[in-house]
């Protein structure tokens, strides 16, 4: 009979917890911290003892639950490493604030084991969707310096061009088919040193999340993945913060309160070039060169309804190579961006928010070839407004709201041996989006997102709509089935140098030709049996139409500004792939392996004599292996990364012309088969140990790694030599065996 009646008792307990919800509900909001530091905690879980009520902290660690009944209630918030947090609040139909500070478990025990039924974060319950915190971030195998994107391309289905490169290559995708957000706001060229590092100092960091395939409506489109980071949102006690440096660069960042809210302030620069310039004294052939970043944001309340936040990020790159009197290059490229947001509570069920920003990306590469003056430059400028609403007033919907508009400014100019442009283009189209979200649960173990996107760009007057969907099915406890799919539309085009990201440039495709557009759909399974590990795998697939590719072949003396005329137009495209990751996510021992088999084809009429061809972005195989082994205060690393090599063109055979009028032989070499060999396998081993220890009563930690330890001289391209056929072709190679060291500390 006791075994009857415990259930209905509890049934009849919910029921009433729940008409209570409808009769007299609260709101309860705020933000969850480390209590020491001050630092915003993302994923934390806040629930409400006793009744199936609870969600998770946002990336600022900002907080909101619902539909709480009246009265006094317990609360109880906890996270990965901390110490759980209980408090007693009383709730009336309105709406309260409950900010948590939660303390370090720093207890001392014999063997734990922990055991709960595990939810996932808000990104992570859609397929394809990855979410990496600060501190994943800084402790990732690094290249001299923590780096985001490096970080990420140890993750199945990304890829980086090279090692001289932070351009993603997402599931078969290119870097241009990418959209990467800092704040909100669009990064044009995220990259430093060539691509070697990413524009994102880890130091400023919050949190990151990346859509590999179909993403939500809220965002605006790019063909292929969303990389969004968002910079730290801590609310420190006392002034602190964190100091390092390496081989390569130093860095520094600074936080502390400010009224009821906190600034912070974080900074980067290599010291390359007084290195460069002893070399250069010495007779050594070597460029000047350095660069520098700096974020800054600032953090405000605004009542106990309100907040506002404003960030800003300044980049810069500058390179001088002077090879003789008559021969020199000079090149420049950075970023600026400035946001500020509003978020405001309004009701209970009613959020909205307001954002503002504006985004400009410059390049200007100069030459003096035999004392011949030749230049190049580029700018995009982004300038945006956003407003957001969201509406929780239904039991099983929850439903968001938003318009954005954007005005841009594009510019590009060639000078050749003159003050005056030889092309002079410029471009200043807008773009409007408008979408609606609604995330449904229709049944307990089910959560189904639906989403449409409409745009309208003035250049050609083209409009589209994009619908979105991702799906969330609980199997069994442990065990979760996720579907996502979606279309995008892109409107700009990255045209790239291949060779470095500081030459790369922006253009808006006109209306006459057709914007790009995708069709993506994955389809994914997630297995946890034990807490300790996880087995996810996911099928995906990507049609493409209307792609375009510059257009080598226009002349060089064209003053042409169509799209039509500067790209090969009307091209398809096909990505398909399985991925799967085995993790281990706990324990002395923790660690993933990934495994990517992939497949991507481009098709143009005028390329190829139109047949399909692998582009250079295709890789058959991707393996990775991370391991970490902590023991004490020692931590030791190995990497493992394995890919199948780049395709390329190869020479089918080398002739010789004889000009009639002047007898001279010209030797050519003929190509053949777009991209039909492939360079030899990338596979490389990194190896790091980090020791964390005491220094001036401050927390520091000293790395060492070995990056490529059996110097493998893995290939990067072929070039054939046109004015010698009797010589080989040559194969340029990337990063030999590369020591590091390095040295953090927080204050």
């Amino acid at each position: 009979m006791n075994m009857l009646i415990r259930p209905l008792f509890r049934a009849g307990f919910l029921a009433v917890a729940l008409c209570a919800t409808r009769a007299g509900a609260g709101t309860l909001v705020g933000s969850v911290s480390d209590a020491t530091t001050g630092q915003a905690l993302p994923s934390a879980v806040i629930r409400v003892a006793g009744l199936p009520l609870g969600t998770y902290s946002a990336a600022d660690g900002a907080y909101r639950i619902e539909r709480i009944p009246a009265g006094i209630q317990v609360i109880v918030s906890s996270h990965i490493g901390y110490q759980t947090r209980t408090d007693t609040v009383e709730l009336d139909a309105g709406s309260r604030r409950l900010d948590l500070a939660l303390q370090d478990a720093a207890i001392a025990v014999g063997q734990l084991e922990v055991t709960t039924t595990r939810s996932e974060p808000p990104a992570a319950a859609q397929a394809g969707a990855l979410v990496l915190t600060a501190a994943q971030l800084r402790q990732a195998p690094a290249i001299g310096e923590p780096d985001l994107v490096r970080s990420l391309s140890l993750q199945p289905g990304i890829k980086t061009a090279s090692d001289y490169s932070s351009g993603l290559y997402v599931r078969g995708g290119s870097p241009d088919q990418n959209l990467v957000l800092l704040d909100q706001v669009p990064i044009y060229n995220p990259s430093h040193a060539f691509g070697f590092f990413s524009t994102f100092n880890t130091d400023a960091v919050g949190q990151v999340s990346l859509y590999k395939g179909p993403y939500p409506a809220t965002y605006a489109g790019n063909l292929g993945a969303v990389l969004d980071v968002s910079t730290r949102a801590e609310t420190p006690r006392r002034l602190g913060g964190t100091a390092g440096m390496s081989l390569l660069a130093a860095r520094a960042a600074l936080a502390g309160p400010w009224g009821r809210g906190s600034w912070k302030l974080a900074g980067r620069r290599t010291y390359l070039d007084p290195l460069l310039a002893a070399a250069r004294a010495s007779g050594a052939d070597v460029p000047d060169y350095y660069f520098y970043d700096i974020n800054g944001r600032v953090d405000q309340p605004l009542g106990e309804t309100g907040t506002f936040a404003a960030s800003t990020y300044l980049g810069s790159d500058r390179l001088d190579f002077d090879l003789d009197q008559d021969n020199r290059l000079a090149i420049r490229w950075s970023n600026r961006t400035l946001v500020t947001a509003w978020n405001r509570v309004y009701s209970p069920t009613l959020l909205g928010s307001l954002t503002l920003s504006a985004s400009q990306y410059e390049s200007n590469t100069a030459l003096d070839v035999f004392a011949t003056p030749v230049r190049f430059t580029n700018s995009v400028r982004d300038l945006s407004g956003r407003a957001d609403l969201s509406y929780n007033g239904w039991d099983r919907h929850s439903l968001a709201a938003g318009i954005q508009v954007t005005a841009y400014h594009l510019t590009y100019a060639e000078y050749f041996n003159t003050s005056e442009p030889d092309i002079d283009l410029k471009r200043s189209p807008a773009q409007v989006g408008v979408y609606l979200q609604d995330a449904w649960r229709p049944w307990p173990l089910t959560d189904l997102t639906l989403g449409t996107r409409a745009s309208f760009f003035s250049a050609g007057r083209r409009s589209s709509l994009s619908p979105r969907l991702a799906l969330r099915q609980t199997l069994q406890p442990g065990l979760a089935l996720k579907l996502a799919a979606g279309q995008s539309v892109q409107y700009l085009q990255l045209v790239s140098t291949e060779g470095f990201s500081g030459g790369d440039f922006w253009l808006p495709l006109d209306g006459s030709v057709e914007p790009s557009r995708a069709r993506q759909a994955t389809l994914g399974l997630e297995w946890q049996p034990v807490p300790a590990y996880q087995l996810s795998a996911e099928v995906y697939h990507t049609r493409m139409r209307d792609l375009v590719q510059l257009d080598n072949q226009v002349g060089e003396n064209s003053q042409e500004t169509r799209s039509d005329d500067l790209f090969i137009t009307g091209g398809k495209g096909e990505t398909a792939g399985l991925e799967w990751m085995l993790q281990k996510r706990s324990g002395q021992l923790r660690g993933w392996l990934g495994y990517t088999l992939g497949r991507t084809q481009r098709t143009f009429s005028e390329l190829n004599q139109g047949r399909s061809f692998a582009p250079k972005y295709d890789r058959r195989h991707d393996l990775s292996l991370v391991l970490t082994w902590q023991r004490g205060a020692w931590t030791w690393e190995s990497t493992f990364v394995y890919a199948t090599g780049q395709a390329y063109t190869p020479a089918a055979a080398r002739y010789t012309l004889r000009a009639p009028a002047t007898g001279e032989r010209l030797d050519y070499v003929l190509p053949a088969a777009r991209n039909s060999a492939r360079l030899l396998p990338y596979h490389r081993l990194d190896l790091g140990i980090r020791r964390g220890f005491s220094l001036l009563g401050s927390q520091a930690e000293f790395s060492a790694q070995v990056i490529n330890t059996y110097s493998r001289r893995n290939e990067w391209f072929v070039q054939y030599d046109t004015d010698r056929p009797d010589t080989r072709p040559k194969v340029f190679t990337m990063l030999p065996i590369l020591p590091s060291l390095g040295l953090s500390l927080s204050f």
